[in-house]
């Protein structure tokens, strides 16, 4: 009996976890996705614009949702069907099977077409160093820590002034 619960929870548990890649189903859960990664995430977003009829695309498949699983917790992988997402391929002037879209920030950063294992994997870890170097929060104590190595002499007030300029900057970004 015990073991039956083990095992329902264990599936429970997989059944409600986030798939390694995403399918999307319409442009609002396209706009509502890149909207979320890039204003609370901050995690890159990795698309395959794919067809079920390209042999590229299902070549390239398993590598894909390898990388999906290998970058977990550092990227968002999703694919679009371009025969039923016309709007979402033609806004990204998608023409050929398979195009890699990678966004940083809710913007595109890089783009490549074809079925190019090494280049998926090259583009992908740019798009994460990206995405880590461009989300670092700043806080007063990191600041104060800073300063104290490279400016003892610097006063609180002007710790203050630079983290608003620099918080300034961000949202004007």
């Amino acid at each position: 009996m015990l073991l039956r619960l083990v095992i329902l929870g264990c599936l429970l548990i997989a059944s409600t976890a986030r798939p390694a890649v995403r399918t999307i189903r319409d442009e609002s859960q396209w706009n509502a996705l890149l909207k979320k990664h890039s204003t609370e995430t901050g995690l890159p977003v990795i698309v395959d614009f794919y067809s079920d009829s390209c042999g590229p695309c299902r070549q390239i498949a398993p590598a894909y949702k390898a990388l999906a699983k290998e970058y977990a917790s550092k990227a968002v992988f999703v694919k679009v069907d371009v025969n039923r997402q016309h709007q979402i391929s033609g806004r990204y002037g998608v023409r050929s099977m398979p195009t890699f879209l990678f966004f940083v920030g809710g913007k595109k950063y890089k783009e490549f077409s074809g079925a190019g294992e090494q280049q998926l994997r090259q583009f992908t870890k740019m798009s994460v160093d990206k995405a880590d170097r461009e989300n670092v929060e700043l806080t007063f104590e990191s600041m104060m820590e800073f300063y104290a190595v490279n400016d003892p002499m610097k006063a609180e007030e002007d710790v203050e002034a630079v983290l608003k300029r620099c918080a300034g900057q961000a949202k004007a970004g």
